[in-house]
C-alpha cells in the first residue's frame, strides 16, 4: 500500500479537530478561597459537621453533590453542599471550596486562628501558591491591604511578587513573604 504525503497530512489534521474536539478538563478546587461570581443555592448545609474531611463524606452520599464550602463563620462550623463545580461558588468569608474528586481533604478541626481547617503544617507556599497561613516566626506583614474576604485577600497576595503567604483574620488581610 502506498501512501502520499497528502493522505498523511489530511490524517493527521483529522486526527488533531477529533482531539481538539474533547471537553476541556476544569481545573480542580481543592482547599481554596472560592472565586465564583454567581450566586449559588446549596442543595444541603447539614449539622454537627467540624472537619472539611466530614463534610466531603456528607458531599460524597449525595449524587448531585458536585462540591462544598467548610468552614468556621461566627464560631459555628459551617458545611454547605452545591450541585455545582466548585470553581463557580462565590467568596464566602471563612470558608474554603472543595470538588467532590478532591482527593486530600484535611480532617483538621478549625479555629479562630484557621478557620477553613487547613492543614497547619504545609510546605513552604510560593508566589504562584500561596500558603492561607502566617509563617513559622510571626515575622512583619510586608502589606496589609484593605480587602473585604479571603478571596480578595489571595488575589492581593498573587498581586504582589514578594508575596508567598497571606492571612485574612477578622476582617484584616496580611502579606507575608
Amino acid at each position: 500500500m502506498h501512501c502520499s504525503f497528502s493522505t498523511t497530512v489530511i490524517a493527521a489534521f483529522s486526527l488533531l479537530s477529533v482531539v481538539c474536539a474533547s471537553p476541556i478538563a476544569s481545573r480542580q478546587v481543592c482547599g481554596a478561597a472560592p472565586v465564583g461570581t454567581v450566586a449559588q443555592t446549596p442543595l444541603l448545609q447539614p449539622t454537627g459537621i467540624t472537619t472539611a474531611s466530614a463534610c466531603a463524606t456528607q458531599c460524597k452520599g449525595n449524587p448531585a453533590c458536585l462540591s462544598f464550602l467548610f468552614g468556621l463563620v461566627n464560631g459555628v462550623d459551617k458545611c454547605i453542599l452545591y450541585s455545582v463545580p466548585a470553581s463557580s461558588l462565590p467568596p464566602q468569608t471563612n470558608l474554603v471550596a472543595y470538588d467532590i474528586a478532591c482527593t486530600s481533604i484535611p480532617s483538621v478541626v478549625p479555629t479562630a486562628a484557621n478557620p477553613g481547617g487547613l492543614r497547619t503544617r504545609q510546605a513552604q507556599g510560593t508566589h504562584a501558591n500561596p500558603l492561607n497561613a502566617a509563617p513559622a516566626g510571626a515575622p512583619a506583614p510586608i502589606g496589609t491591604p484593605k480587602v473585604n474576604d479571603l478571596a480578595a485577600c489571595l488575589a492581593s497576595c498573587k498581586g504582589n511578587p514578594s508575596c508567598i503567604a497571606y492571612t485574612f483574620k477578622s476582617g484584616v488581610c496580611k502579606l507575608f513573604n
